[in-house]
């Protein structure tokens, strides 16, 4: 026998209780020896206390071992592995002990240890999922404190529960889990395993149901979408081993909740069961969407995709949109493409802010190189509706920009204009990196290579250059620019020319048509600045349109530094990323572009904000899809573009509208009770919702969460804050089938808001196709806790062959003992300490002289004198 400590580091605290002790000890005014009883009787009080925190347990060694054998008894496990456990339990001897636990989603004691003869070990949990971790937990609480063993006896395919982490609590307690690998049912089947909805939808919108199909055969089957009960689509369908697609077109019906059920009806398959599966959209009124383009033409894919869908679409340039409280509030959404922030006034920034805080409107931000970081957002009310900021945090890893500058020097920028034209253009070198590359180009009737595209770590040498340019004669723009194209090279930085000219040209505008196809091949981009009255506005402002770049139109001389200096600044090296790349799809409602995701060439860099979600990011872990809740809103942000400069496979992927139409449905508010957003996701056996409030509780207000299953059966959650402004709750079990869901939100009793909602729970997972091993799990299981794989029954009682320990909690009994001598800690210091040990005897005092007359002294000392004679 012996004693463990569970928390030995609890014993320190007795160092500062004996101090404290022994200077209470020199306060005391009781007997000596009553001073040093009150000490130890203090001291051991203080000692229980301290022993009891420190978690003691009495070890007591268990002669024979003991071992819980678990046997997995769920759907997937169809072998009897009962002949192997009595096998087992028949090698141990008379001093171990077995006991046998069957489980499921639960668990059943099927042989206590008590129990000399295996019973018939007949099935008593919840078949329909499998769960490990509870398995074990519950195994372990059967053993004798400390020591003995589990025997896992699984196909490993667990469901719900983290088997891995309840192993890491068997370890830490020194309990080794051996396993017994049955091998995976490899039985025919085919199966639906998920059918994928917009959320949100509107009557006669047109959409896509992706409906996936598992199977282990080659087989034909007839695959059939029913809509509330009706035959929407049928078709036969070749199905071959593994997971296979099916894309499903679909007219919405109806008005609200809608049921579509996906079923599949194979000509070989071993398991009806996992034939259907259901899904929900929620059918309403369809949302108005304002689209409003940076540049003519940007936004007509977007919109092509909406009105397809059914949505009302209005699409407006950037100068006419009509961006007041009150045209905004005729809309359910905004769409912003390529849009600059410098080109919307404060009072278009603050209706749009109050548009989406406080009407619950949607609003999307598409991307460009107007957009984002070039177009000025930070610090913008724009920057704070968005899920993203303009702060790049890893800005130099950024490839960077080469920018060429075409500089007209024809004899009518002589003098002034010409020399404004070279300060500005040298002012502009401030705003560019180290790392950056400029060339300068210039023109009269013929082009001129002032400097090739040179990095800008010697900016002495290249301000000298443009110094030096002169003027010349006639104007000729199209050589010029060709000139400067020619200067690029292929490679990931920006590439970008900035072409100034006051002049006219002779061109007409189909020369530039190659040029400028040749130019966006190289993912170059053009910008314009038309000086004087005299230039050609009309040709620069079109090479800009086409260039994608920006138009600029300067009265004089005196406006090209401040014009130069906005355009370096928005050419966006610190911003651009222009490299091909497939985005990281993150998150399920991105889904729509899996299994052929689109190539993209560039995006504007950001850094998504701590709230937002991420559907999809690039190759550099930048936000390529993110949105969050604004307010009473909400607003998505997507940073490459729509209009193909760099989403040419985007724009033709099959999943382009049906993306497009999941931001809008998650965008825009679903009804009038935009500050509720309900979510629900099932998680194991079980479900979660989640409710996202525009406005959090106030004292005096709850949020309730009804569920209505098939039946009509209710039952009632209260959502508690989770953070974030989200409120939840969640059930542990829920059955197969179809719910509708009710979130109000209510004020001492009365209904403030509230909305609708559903989702599906499909069949039990153990009816699934597993298209992986559970044998990894058990291996890893094993390895974690020091346990073994078994082949042979024999083996189990082989192991372990040292006493097992059995641990007795006496936290209690010390505690308790404390209790006990802290009356008499009281009664001891009450009555002064204890009487002293009885004085000795005292010896009687002598009598004083008997007193006698005077003259009879005198007598007897005058007989005395005489006798001396």
């Amino acid at each position: 026998m012996g004693v463990s400590l569970g928390r030995p580091w609890f014993l320190l605290l007795l160092i500062p209780g004996a101090l404290l002790l022994l200077v209470r000890q020199g306060k005391q005014r009781y007997p000596q020896h009553s001073r040093w009883l009150i000490l130890a009787l203090r001291g051991l009080i203080i000692l229980l206390l301290v022993l009891a925190l420190a978690q003691p347990h009495l070890v007591v060694k268990v002669k024979g071992r003991t071992v819980v054998y678990l046997l997995d008894q769920s759907r997937s496990v169809e072998e009897d592995y009962s002949s192997w456990i009595g096998e087992s339990l028949r090698a141990k001897d008379s001093r171990d002990r077995g006991a046998v636990m069957g489980f499921g989603r639960d668990t059943s004691l099927l042989k206590p240890f008590s129990m000399e003869q295996l019973p018939a070990l007949a099935s008593a949990v919840d078949e329909e999922f499998t769960d490990i971790a509870k398995a074990l937990e519950s195994a372990y609480s059967l053993l004798p404190g400390s020591g003995g063993r589990l025997v896992l006896i699984s196909d490993g395919l667990e469901n719900t529960g983290d088997a891995l982490r309840a192993g890491e609590m068997l370890a830490a307690a020194g309990i080794p889990v051996d396993v017994v690998a049955i091998p995976a049912n490899a039985k025919e089947d085919v199966a639906v395993s998920n059918i994928l909805l917009p959320k949100n939808t509107w009557p006669g919108q047109q959409v896509v149901a992706e409906v996936t199909v598992e199977s282990t055969v080659t087989t034909k089957a007839r695959l059939t979408v029913f809509m509330q009960g009706d035959i929407a689509w049928q078709q036969q369908v070749e199905i071959s081993p593994g997971v296979q697609a099916f894309s499903v077109p679909l007219v919405v019906g109806g008005q609200g909740l809608q049921r579509v059920r996906a079923t599949i009806d194979p000509e070989r398959d071993g398991e009806v069961r996992n034939n259907s599966i259901d899904g929900l959209t929620f059918v309403q009124a369809p949302p108005k969407v304002l689209i409003v383009e940076g540049a003519a033409g940007k936004g007509a894919a977007l919109a092509a995709v909406f009105e397809e869908a059914g949505l009302e679409t209005a699409v407006t340039g950037l100068a006419a949109a009509n961006l007041t409280p009150v045209a905004l509030a005729g809309y359910r959404g905004v769409v912003l493409v390529d849009v600059p922030a410098y080109k919307l006034d404060a009072a278009r920034l603050g209706a749009l802010e109050t548009f989406v805080r406080v009407l619950g409107g949607g609003l999307v931000a598409v991307g460009g190189r107007s957009s984002f970081g070039p177009g000025l957002y930070e610090g913008t009310l724009l920057e704070d509706m968005l899920p993203v900021k303009m702060t790049v945090e890893d800005k130099e890893e950024l490839p960077g920009m080469d920018m060429v500058l075409v500089i007209d020097r024809s004899s009518s920028m002589g003098g002034e204009k010409i020399n404004m034209a070279k300060n500005a253009a040298i002012q502009a070198l401030e705003l560019l990196k180290e790392d950056d590359r400029l060339g300068v180009v210039t023109f009269d009737m013929a082009p001129r290579t002032e400097l090739q595209l040179t990095s800008l770590k010697n900016k002495d040498a290249i301000i000298d250059i443009i110094a030096a340019i002169g003027s010349g004669g006639g104007t000729s723009i199209y050589p010029g620019l060709a000139q400067a194209v020619s200067l690029f090279e292929e490679g990931e930085k920006v590439k970008h020319i900035i072409l100034l000219s006051d002049g006219q040209d002779g061109s007409a505008m189909s020369d530039y048509e190659a040029l400028l196809n040749n130019a966006a091949d190289m993912r170059i981009s053009i910008s314009t600045i038309a000086l004087g009255e005299g230039a050609d506005l009309g040709l620069m402002q079109t090479l800009a349109a086409k260039g994608n770049g920006r138009s600029y139109y300067a009265k004089h001389g005196q406006d090209l530094p401040a014009v130069f200096l906005q355009e370096t600044a928005l050419a966006g090296g610190d911003w651009l990323v222009e490299e091909d790349f497939i985005p990281s799809l993150l998150h399920p409602d991105a889904l729509a572009l899996a299994g052929n995701t689109p190539q993209f060439h560039g995006y504007v860099a950001s850094t998504a904000k701590p709230l937002a979600e991420v559907l999809m990011s690039t190759h550099r872990d930048h936000p390529l899809l993110s949105r969050w809740q604004y307010g009473l809103g909400r607003t998505a942000a997507f940073t490459s573009d729509t209009f193909g400069m760099w989403s040419r496979e985007f724009l033709s992927h099959p999943g382009f509208a049906s993306l497009w139409l999941d931001i809008i449905n998650w965008t825009v508010p679903t009804g009038s009770e935009a500050d509720i957003a309900l979510e629900s996701r099932l998680e194991g056996a079980g479900v979660e919702i989640s409710a996202l409030l525009g406005a959090p509780l106030e004292e005096g207000e709850t949020l309730t969460a009804t569920l209505v299953d098939n039946e009509g059966k209710t039952e009632t959650l209260e959502l508690l804050p989770t953070g974030g402004g989200r409120y939840g709750a969640s059930l542990e079990q829920i059955a197969q089938g179809v719910y509708l869901i009710a979130v109000t939100r209510f004020n001492e009793g009365k209904v403030v808001s509230h909305v609708q909602g559903g989702f599906a729970v499909p069949y039990p997972a153990e009816y699934s196709i597993q298209n992986y091993s559970g044998q990894e799990l058990l291996t890893a299981l094993a390895a974690k806790t020091g346990g073994r794989v078994l082949k042979d029954p024999a083996e189990v009682f082989a192991a372990n062959k040292a006493p097992s320990r059995r641990l007795t909690d006496i936290t209690w009994w010390l505690l308790l003992a404390a209790v006990l001598a802290w009356p008499a800690d009281i009664a001891l210091r009450r009555l002064g300490g204890l009487p002293g040990p009885r004085a000795k005897k005292e010896a009687p005092r002598p009598k004083p002289p008997k007193e006698e007359p005077a003259d009879e002294t005198m007598e007897r000392l005058l007989a005395a004198k005489r006798r001396r004679r």
